[in-house]
């Protein structure tokens, strides 16, 4: 799994920049999809992909330990949905290399 660090990292030598200034960066990207998601819901970033925030309302659910009624508050849910090329470029790496590798591993009948 990749963190946050690894991202400035790359970012920071892709654009020729200081990790400093690519963290700042990123920082500010992050702010700016945060407030375009809560003022539109909605951000399509062609060729990558579309982000949309959903309002979730209150809802009961049922804590599965002690079996007790729990109410949920509302709140709000962000999805993703990949872009063509995205998922194209994931196709070709070495993410697809790793699905192959699981889905092969799953599909093989087991042993008794």
């Amino acid at each position: 799994m990749s963190s946050r660090q690894e991202l400035i990292e790359k970012f920071a030598k892709k654009a020729n920049l200081p990790k400093k200034n690519a963290g700042a960066y990123l920082g500010i990207i992050l702010e700016v999809i945060q407030l375009i998601l809560a003022k539109s819901g909605e951000l399509k970033l062609p060729g990558f992909g579309a982000f949309k925030a959903k309002a979730v309302p209150e809802r009961e659910g049922t804590n599965p330990l002690t079996k007790q009624k729990v109410t949920f508050s509302p709140g709000i849910r962000v999805s993703f949905k990949p872009g063509r090329p995205f998922k194209q470029e994931m196709l070709g790496g070495s993410f697809a290399a790793k699905a192959e590798k699981a889905k092969a591993g799953k599909s093989g009948k087991r042993k008794k």
